[in-house]
């Protein structure tokens, strides 16, 4: 049976939904936390309530986004799927 690397999959998880260097910059994540996936991962649960990192995204967002003039282009409400859902 196949070792799962589940390191690695915090980091590409982590990478893929919180670009570090944007989230240092604006105050969320520190400098010490460059690379410690587990901490950042750690804020984010923290910061959101969460249990496991791999909640985010995991819920179906429902919303009316105005876009001016041009609103005739998307529904009435748009849909933003969970990040799980094919």
């Amino acid at each position: 049976m196949e070792k799962i690397d589940y390191d690695g999959v915090l980091e590409r998880f982590m990478k893929e939904f919180f670009p570090y260097p944007e989230l240092k910059k604006a105050g969320f994540f520190t400098k010490e936390m460059k690379s410690d996936y587990p901490a950042q991962a750690k804020r984010v649960c923290d910061f959101f309530g969460f249990e496991t990192v791999y909640e985010y995204g995991a819920i179906e967002v429902r919303g009316h986004i105005s876009l001016g003039e041009n609103r005739n282009q998307e529904p009435f409400v748009t849909v933003l799927n969970n990040i799980y859902k094919s």
